[in-house]
């Protein structure tokens, strides 16, 4: 009961997230109108726009493709449908939730319905986060290498943001790194800061909290284990991952080209967006609504005349539209979970 109210909850706050960051960009901007918006929409290349939907869907199928590779790794051969359906609860409840934290409970719930054990549901997620925020630092990485000169594009807070996601992803991905093959040094520093924390009384009842890390220290030698046996599944997996965050970006690219965006700054928007997800990746809000809005507008400004109404395009195809494919999966594989179980209970 407390979970589904919390769901509400963060429901509610998303759509006044969204009401207010739309209210923002169109109040700010005076020469918007949603007549002219229609007709900006209308004029479009619907060749372009269709294949930015197609690679919206693709962030999620590619998603699906590589839990399906990772399930294989331990010996669970899942169906593609079945996959999809971690995959699009995954997406959903991560756009509504706070630093996207009700995504992978979600995906596990589905997982563990299809009986794969919980340990093992959790250590194939825990692998496809890491996985995902590899190819967020690989695609950062060619973005900076490839157009060092982009971030001018951009104003002091937004390059602010970018830094700091960087850095945020790269602290993830080493704090995992060290979890799996040094583990010892982590659950060590810390036990010791619990310690200290206690001592200061910021801390109370650390027991549980240590019982736990013992937990957490068991699931990651699990997870070095799971690498070391099955590095073609890893790499495979990572593919899909760095296919899962290209197509994402490639909507937007795909909008610019529908809208008339200058042929030869095409790879400037590919480059723009890449930056707008490194910076807006870390940030804490449900779907990082507002953060990822005001990032795009900034980056897109010297990219193309009407940065506004190309954002709200884009993020429409990308974000909001994506929801709601994911929604309506979600909820229907729920639905059909409980009629299974009823008919269960009629036969019983």
């Amino acid at each position: 009961m407390k979970e589904s109210k919390k769901k509400i909850l963060w429901s509610v706050i998303l759509l006044a997230l969204i009401g207010l960051t739309l209210y923002t960009i169109v109040g700010n901007n005076e020469s918007f109108t949603l007549s002219g918006f229609i007709d900006y929409v209308s004029s479009a290349k619907w060749q372009w726009i269709v294949l930015a939907f197609l690679c919206m869907i693709g962030f999620f199928v590619f998603e699906a493709l590589a839990i399906q590779e990772l399930a294989k790794a331990f010996g669970y051969h899942k169906k593609f449908r079945r996959c999809m359906v971690y995959s699009a609860s995954d997406v959903y409840f991560s756009a509504i939730t706070p630093s996207a934290t009700g995504g992978q409970p979600a995906a596990g719930l589905f997982m563990m319905r299809d009986k794969i054990p919980g340990a093992v549901t959790t250590i194939i997620l825990l692998l496809n986060l890491t996985l995902y925020t590899t190819s967020i630092i690989v695609i950062g990485v060619m973005c900076f290498v490839t157009r060092p000169n982009m971030m001018s594009h951009f104003s002091v807070v937004s390059k602010c943001m970018i830094v700091f996601g960087f850095c945020f992803q790269f602290v993830l991905l080493a704090v995992f790194l060290l979890l799996v093959y040094k583990e010892k040094i982590i659950i060590k520093s810390a036990n010791f800061f619990m310690r200290l924390f206690q001592k200061m009384h910021l801390m109370h009842n650390i027991e549980k909290r240590q019982k736990h890390l013992v937990e957490v220290e068991q699931q990651y030698k699990e997870c070095a284990a799971a690498i070391k046996g099955h590095m073609k599944e890893m790499v495979i997996a990572l593919l899909y991952n760095l296919l899962q965050r290209l197509s994402l970006i490639l909507v937007s690219v795909c909008v610019f080209i529908a809208v008339g965006g200058n042929a030869e700054k095409v790879y400037d928007a590919f480059v723009a967006q890449g930056l707008v997800v490194l910076g807006s990746n870390s940030v804490p809000i449900p779907g990082a609504v507002g953060a990822a809005d005001y990032l795009f507008i900034d980056g897109f400004g010297k990219l193309i005349n009407d940065s506004v109404s190309i954002e709200l395009l884009s993020r429409g195809i990308s974000f909001y539209c994506c929801i709601i494919v994911c929604g309506i999966i979600t909820l229907a594989a729920s639905m059909l979970h409980s009629l299974k179980g009823m008919k269960r209970k009629k036969q019983c």
